[in-house]
């Protein structure tokens, strides 16, 4: 049986705890924003499983990264984390683009990409 991943849910994508996770995650993986696209396409080619949502394999659209200021974005968004006391809000034009960068993540590292938006059930902070 091939090794499946599932498909990053809107839940996730809306769940600020899950983005500013995510953020930190990408920025500390230290990757230019020159190579980020680059790095996104040969993880998902090189992934040997099934991206899955609701049990069906789906293919992730690459075509949200192909648009002019792209390195700007993962400059802006996948290469520095969320400030400290900033709650992180969803644009909807990078709603998709957040999806595949996920889910391919997801791809390389489960056990990481399983805790993002995971907080304690007694963790008294208040929500980023």
């Amino acid at each position: 049986m091939k090794e499946t991943t599932k498909l990053v849910s809107d839940i996730q994508i809306e769940n600020p705890n899950f983005l500013s996770d995510l953020r930190l995650f990408t920025s500390e993986l230290s990757i230019s924003p020159d190579h980020w696209l680059n790095y996104l396409v040969d993880a998902y080619r090189d992934y040997r499983g099934l991206v899955v949502f609701n049990g069906e394999e789906v293919f992730l659209n690459m075509e949200v990264f192909e648009t002019d200021g792209i390195r700007e974005w993962f400059r802006d968004w996948a290469c520095a984390p969320v400030p400290e006391g900033v709650r992180p809000r969803l644009r909807e034009e990078s709603r998709e683009r957040i999806r595949a960068l996920a889910t391919i993540l997801s791809t390389r590292f489960p056990f990481e990409a399983s805790m993002w938006g995971v907080r304690a059930v007694n963790d008294n902070r208040p929500p980023a």
